[in-house]
Order: structure tokens, then C-alpha cells, then sequence
């Protein structure tokens, strides 16, 4: 019989989050009402001013091939944006304009990894980080449990540059990290990146830094780039992207920035991938940027009223989770139920109609966690998790005294 797909790993690996968003489909098509707490993105529309922009720009004939890197007055953009919030110095040549983060990341790891390479991953990690890592053909990922510990206050500054420099093998090229971090909420300190930097510049790697909810901090939290510290600049990659601040996930627009030396590969692969981002898109982040703060500041109270809604009830459960400092998702502990994650979330939808995701989709350090996404309206929200607790009580567990420690 005729192969009909290449013999790649990547390509025969699947998706948590699609197999949970297909059955809780498959209930609604089978007339049940489904609460979703699985996706992870805003429920927000995009700004009316947004879209404008792009109406105008479509109209005024900017229909046609920018610069494949992005157009001049993106990058420019872009360029002072860096370097206000992210104290991030570069050029606009330093810059690509990307059909959203996740390209972003592609990019990267295919300018990045060679066959034998491997990036260490600070995990529980987003859940598409090993299929974009496998893309890079012959190279690899190992997950290195950290945000938890971190956000626990179990691992600290020592603990945690020890634990990255044992990980560390010869075929190591650099470091993914997500902060804030989906799906733990975890946001990392200054401090604590400064570990990480330390350790970068002392055994020559490259860092890999996810920054896709930078806008999204809560209580005292504060976004630091890990390129804005001493000796970083020149082996770190950013990306951004507009899907998460903006409202503006259909609209596929993200950035990636690197030291010139990295950047004519990751150009390269964007140019022969897909050309460019498309033209008016671009015109519509423009718009964002210049005046899209007051949608941030308005979406960004909203999210916070939900997230101590949802953490406050969560844990009076007793699904324990730490108060998350990014992002918009919680990351409780459901072994009080003795299920352990994948049981919990295929019995949570099954008996209650709410979708949630395993915690083993983001990497083995998930394992009795589920994420639960706060992006959906707060009516919804209570009603969510009133199913939830209705699902909990029926579903005790063991005593106190023989569950696991």
C-alpha cells in the first residue's frame, strides 16, 4: 500500500487539547449544553478600531506584497515598543512580523536546531512546544520542571541554577521559557530570570523566550524580558505576538526579534514559508499599538475579577492551586479526588458538560493538575464552577490520611 505521509514522529503525534475540544463538540451536536474552560483564548471581540484600520487600509489599496520581513512602519513600531516596555534594543531589521506566535516559535526552532540538537523546556509547558521542536527535523526536547517549584517558593535561586545546570548535556542549544506561563500562571522574577541568565551565558546557550501574555499581570506581578539583562542580548530570541492583549487571535500577527546572526535564518524560513504576514493585518496592529491601551487596561480588570473568582472557589473545593500571577488560567491539583488528570477531565465533562484540560498535556510535571481557562464570560464562569463543586462532592476520594503526600 502506498505511504501516504513522510515517516516523521511529529507528524503522528496528537493533540489533548483537540481531543477534548472534539468531544465536548460531539456533546454539543448531540444537543447538550457544553461549558468550555478548555480554550485558551479571548473571549473578547476585537476592538471596532482595530478592524476599522484594516478596512481602511484594504481600501486604500494596501493589498499587495509588503516587505517579507513586515512593512517599515510595523517594525518601526515594533521597534519602540521594544525598547519602552521590554528594554529590549534592536533594529527593525531585527524584527520579523509573523503569521502569530506559534510561527514565531516554528521559525525559530528551524533557524535554531540541527539534527543531534536539543532545547531543555521549562515545563509544564504549552502544549505545542514538542510538536514545533519535532518540525525541527532530527532534533529534541527535554522537559525540566520548574514553574510549580517556582511559584510554590519550594526551588529557589540556587536550587533552581543547580537544577538547570544538571540538566544540561553536550547536544544542549538553548532553553525555552513561557513567562508568564501557560498553564501554571506562573510569573518569574527578576531574580529568578537572572538564574537563568547565568547559567545561559555561562555554558554559551541561546534562550527561547515565549513572552505571548506580557500584558496579562495580576497583583504585584511585573513582565521582565529576559534579553533586557546583562550579557542576553545577543543569545536570546523574543517573541510576542497581538492574539492575547489585542483580542486578535484570527488575526494571526506576531513577532519575533534576534541578534542579526540568528535572524538571517529565521528570515530565510519565514520567506520560503510563507512569504509574509498579510499586508492589511499588519495595518490592523499598527492601530493596536497606538491606541489599542485602553481595551488592554478595560479586558484586563475584567479578566482579574474572574481570576479571584475562580481561585477563590477552586480552592475551597479543596483543588488546591496557587493564585495565578499571568496569563488566564489556574492550574488546580484534583488528587483529593483520587481521578488522576485525564480520568478527571473526560469524567468533569461527561457527568457535568465542563471542558477542561488534562495537566499531562503540558508535560509530565502536569500530572494531577487540569487547566482551567478564565477567558469566558464570568456568568458563565460561576455557573462553571458550580458544576464543578456538584462534581467534587460526588467525587470525594480517599481520607486525608491516605492520599498521596
Amino acid at each position: 500500500m502506498r505511504r501516504m505521509i513522510a515517516d516523521r514522529p511529529v507528524l503522528r503525534m496528537s493533540s489533548e487539547l483537540g481531543r477534548v475540544m472534539a468531544a465536548a463538540r460531539a456533546r454539543e451536536q448531540a444537543g447538550e449544553r457544553v461549558l468550555h474552560l478548555e480554550r485558551g483564548e479571548p473571549d473578547f471581540d476585537t476592538p471596532s478600531h482595530i478592524v476599522e484600520a484594516l478596512a481602511r487600509a484594504a481600501r486604500a489599496g494596501e493589498t499587495h506584497y509588503p516587505d517579507a520581513r513586515g512593512t517599515v512602519d510595523l517594525r518601526l513600531a515594533l521597534r519602540d515598543k521594544l525598547a519602552r516596555e521590554n528594554r529590549i534594543a534592536c533594529d527593525p531589521d531585527d524584527i520579523v512580523i509573523t503569521n502569530g506566535g506559534t510561527h514565531a516559535l516554528f521559525l525559530t526552532f528551524q533557524a535554531l536546531l540541527g539534527a543531534a540538537d536539543e532545547v531543555l523546556v521549562l515545563s509544564p509547558h504549552w502544549m505545542a512546544i514538542p510538536k514545533l521542536v519535532g518540525f525541527a527535523h532530527g532534533a529534541s526536547m527535554r522537559a525540566v520542571p520548574a514553574y510549580l517549584d517556582l511559584q510554590s517558593g519550594s526551588l529557589d535561586g540556587p536550587g533552581f541554577a543547580a537544577r538547570l545546570r544538571a540538566a544540561l548535556q553536550p547536544q544542549t542549544r538553548g532553553i525555552y521559557l513561557n513567562s508568564p506561563n501557560n498553564p501554571s500562571g506562573a510569573v518569574l522574577t527578576r531574580e529568578q530570570l537572572s538564574v537563568m541568565a547565568e547559567v545561559a551565558v555561562e555554558r554559551d546557550l541561546w534562550v527561547v523566550s515565549d513572552e505571548a501574555y506580557e500584558h496579562l499581570l495580576f497583583d504585584d506581578a511585573r513582565h521582565v524580558s529576559i534579553a533586557s539583562l546583562a550579557g542576553m542580548a545577543e543569545r536570546t530570541v523574543s517573541v510576542f505576538t497581538l492574539s492575547k492583549s489585542y483580542a486578535m487571535t484570527g488575526w494571526r500577527i506576531g513577532w519575533v526579534a534576534a541578534p542579526a546572526e540568528l535572524m538571517v535564518g529565521i528570515a530565510k524560513v519565514h520567506q520560503y514559508g510563507i512569504m509574509c504576514a498579510p499586508t492589511v493585518a499588519q495595518f490592523a496592529a499598527l492601530e493596536a499599538l497606538r491606541i489599542g491601551e485602553p481595551f488592554v487596561v478595560e479586558m484586563h480588570a475584567e479578566y482579574d475579577r474572574r481570576r479571584q473568582l475562580l481561585t477563590s472557589r477552586l480552592n475551597q473545593m479543596g483543588l488546591f492551586c496557587f493564585e495565578p500571577r499571568g496569563a488566564f488560567y489556574c492550574f488546580p491539583n484534583i488528587a483529593r479526588t483520587g481521578m488522576d488528570d485525564e480520568d478527571f477531565a473526560q469524567a468533569l465533562l461527561h457527568e457535568e458538560r465542563v471542558a477542561v484540560v488534562p495537566g499531562t498535556a503540558f508535560g509530565p510535571s502536569g500530572a494531577d493538575h487540569v487547566r482551567v481557562c478564565y477567558a469566558t464570560s464570568y456568568e458563565e464562569l460561576v455557573e462553571a464552577l458550580d458544576r464543578i463543586e456538584r462534581f467534587v462532592e460526588r467525587h470525594p476520594g480517599p481520607p486525608a490520611e491516605l492520599r498521596p503526600a
